[in-house]
């Protein structure tokens, strides 16, 4: 009788231990900012507490103006990653509230040459680099398509310090090329076009 009862006491308790174990939960998917910005999330955790991993891709470009006096070749690239963690509350059904906190870095590099084609010949260089690291709180909705769907909106009010440096250069006829090099730095803070962010995540 005693061996039964330790028996049905031992099931007991390993049938709440389990009842009380969080259910484990990975997200991947795609986020966009702004429309024309995208990049991958990774988020793993539990159904009401994720870390979270995003990489969010800067839109680059490489053009060039051409015309008979003057050429302009213009490029930029850049990279932004996020980590941070987020907590999640049901409203009602399929559809979540999430919050938390990020860490960023974000890099951009720009390039501008312009080949002046008359007889001045005043050719330009202009290029620049900057670094940003910051925070930014995390305000959102989920809502829940079905069991591995989800459609993301999110609010991303930050703080964030620039820092780098622009160089111009101007090549003359004749005479010495001139350079100015110029510090950046600079705080941020607030909320712009680029602080909400829409997702669509796979969950298993």
């Amino acid at each position: 009788m005693r061996k039964s009862l330790f028996i049905l006491l031992c099931l007991s308790m390993s049938t709440t231990l389990m009842a009380q174990e969080p259910v484990k939960r990975k997200e991947i998917g795609l986020v966009f900012s702004n429309l024309d910005n995208f990049g991958l999330t990774y988020k793993t955790g539990t159904e009401k507490s994720l870390w979270r991993f995003n990489t969010l891709f800067i839109s680059g470009n490489n053009l060039d103006y051409v015309a008979d006096s003057s050429a302009n070749k213009r490029n930029s690239m850049g990279f932004g990653v996020k980590l941070g963690k987020e907590y999640r509350k049901a409203i009602v059904n399929n559809l979540e509230l999430r919050y938390g906190l990020d860490v960023s870095f974000t890099y951009s590099h720009s390039k501008s040459e312009y080949d002046d084609k008359t007889v001045g010949d005043n050719d330009r260089l202009n290029e620049q680099t900057t670094y940003r690291p910051g925070i930014n709180l995390v305000l959102g909705l989920n809502y829940i398509l079905n069991k591995n769907l989800i459609i993301g909106v999110e609010l991303l009010p930050d703080f964030s310090y620039t820092t780098g440096t622009s160089i111009e250069k101007n090549y003359f006829v004749n005479t010495a090329d001139k350079e100015v090099k110029t510090d950046i730095s600079g705080f941020n803070y607030g909320l712009s076009n680029t602080s909400a962010l829409l997702s669509l995540s796979y969950r298993f």
